[in-house]
């Protein structure tokens, strides 16, 4: 290889880019897989599609991840602003049951992914200020943004590993909070009524509506708000966090059991041998 590849070939826990079809030189024709607890690639069953690293074509980064990172900076601005606005309720449900029992967020993930991109835009950490409005991250954000030239920043290895790192952050954060909130079936919390799965959220029908949570199962009406809804899910989660201790507590209680009968089947066969 006598070219520049793309500076995704050097990041360990993001996956090369490469040109489909085309094989390096060591190519063993089976597809290597990065195991990042071992810190260290294996081989796989799958065969290999392509492992030629694409060429940096625009600074150290290839014509894909540039063109990704153009992209991403034209939407950031609304992007960031839309994650700091986002209330918590809508946040209980994007992102699961993985909080405390009292369904405190301090930071909540969203403004925590705001200070992670605008700090890979060259902002100083922890990020923005902890009391900043929303008219201040926007003010804040389009200041950084004014001052990242694509070209120039991507020229350099530092900076292209940030541009990779940023529209890749930036695409993760558009699949989990789109800007417009849609229809959509609510992920780990049962209905209240029914205990099935089937509680889907439906963002407001007027502008500053209320949003509603309903069971989409046809022979039952429950029907909550946002708070209610938080409540229920605290709750559900304070009931599943016992079921796993109570769980565990069992299988500690087993194991030691297994263990005494061990060692008492120890002592009696060293016993019959003396």
């Amino acid at each position: 290889m006598s070219y520049l590849p793309c500076v995704t070939v050097t990041m360990e826990d993001i996956r090369s880019c490469v040109i489909r079809d085309q094989h390096a030189s060591n190519c063993d024709g089976m597809e290597w897989q990065y195991d990042r607890e071992a810190e260290c690639s294996y081989p796989s069953n799958l065969e290999c599609k392509g492992c030629l690293p694409a060429p940096a074509e625009h600074g150290a980064l290839c014509y894909s991840c540039f063109e990704k990172t153009r992209e991403a900076l034209k939407i950031a601005l609304d992007m960031i602003t839309h994650l700091c606005s986002i209330e918590r309720a809508q946040q209980l449900d994007k992102n699961g049951i993985r909080t405390s029992a009292t369904w405190i967020l301090p930071i909540p993930n969203t403004w925590r992914t705001a200070d992670e991109l605008i700090m890979l835009l060259g902002h100083p950490a922890p990020g923005f200020p902890s009391d900043a409005s929303v008219f201040e991250v926007d003010a804040i954000t389009e200041r950084y943004l004014d001052l990242i030239d694509a070209d120039e920043w991507v020229s350099r290895g530092d900076g292209a590993e940030a541009a990779v790192r940023f529209f890749r952050l930036m695409q993760n954060a558009l699949a989990q909070h789109p800007f417009e909130d849609v229809e959509h079936q609510v992920k780990n919390v049962r209905c209240n009524e029914c205990r099935q799965l089937t509680l889907l959220w439906k963002p407001p029908l007027d502008f500053e509506g209320p949003v509603r949570i309903e069971c989409s199962n046809t022979a039952c009406t429950f029907v909550v708000d946002e708070a209610q809804y938080a409540a229920l899910a605290s709750d559900q989660l304070a009931k599943v966090k016992s079921a796993i201790r109570e769980r565990k507590t069992a299988e500690l209680a087993d194991a030691r059991a297994a263990r005494a009968i061990e060692k008492r089947r120890i002592k009696v066969a060293a016993r019959g041998a003396a």
